[in-house]
């Protein structure tokens, strides 16, 4: 069960960070397989599950960015 929340979580932060970017698909899928972000969400789902997206998508934001990611 856990695995498909988390794959959940995954298609729905995907699709509210190629609103928030505004990327094309492909642009915001190279973005989240360059920087792993699927691994990140999973590797951090028991912080997100208890947040609502806007805070989750604030930290993908800043977790790309770190990695040297520029929006």
């Amino acid at each position: 069960m856990r695995r498909d929340e988390i794959l959940h979580m995954q298609v729905r932060l995907f699709r509210q960070a190629n609103k928030r970017w505004q990327k094309n698909i492909r642009e915001c899928a190279d973005i989240f397989d360059k920087y792993d972000v699927d691994g990140y969400i999973r590797d951090t789902y028991e912080f997100f599950h208890v947040q609502g997206d806007d805070a989750n998508l604030d930290d993908i934001d800043e977790y790309i960015k770190r990695k040297g990611c520029i929006l």
